[in-house]
């Protein structure tokens, strides 16, 4: 099981983030952060790879490093993207995806009129 940080926007949705390390952004690095709309990274990373290509000796090691960077530190980026947008940290949560931390969230509020995250079934 992974744990994920649940967070909550006054006007908006509840967000699953797993804590520690990050696949999808180890491999897709601008890509993952233009998704999760960390637009500053992603142009960063971007500009950084186009760059590191034009010295070929440099490049696979630039890509590399950039690679573990993101995988290491691209949920902890997000999570503080979202502390920016006024989300806030209410709870952490055992669970194997992000949509099963949501709903075994709403399911530890108790609350009966909670709607949990589509295509989860309670």
């Amino acid at each position: 099981m992974k744990q994920f940080l649940i967070l909550r926007h006054p006007d908006l949705d509840l967000e699953a983030v797993k804590k520690g390390w990050s696949w999808p952004a180890f491999f897709f690095t601008w890509i993952w952060a233009f998704v999760k709309r960390l637009w500053l990274i992603g142009v960063i990373v971007l500009l950084f790879g186009i760059l590191a290509s034009s010295i070929p000796e440099a490049w696979l090691v630039g890509e590399l490093l950039i690679s573990i960077v993101m995988g290491a530190k691209g949920n902890e980026l997000r999570v503080k993207r979202l502390q920016e947008t006024g989300y806030e940290k209410v709870a952490t949560v055992e669970a194997r995806t992000p949509d099963g931390a949501l709903a075994a969230h709403l399911a530890s509020q108790g609350d009966e009129n909670a709607v949990p995250p589509e295509g989860i079934v309670r």
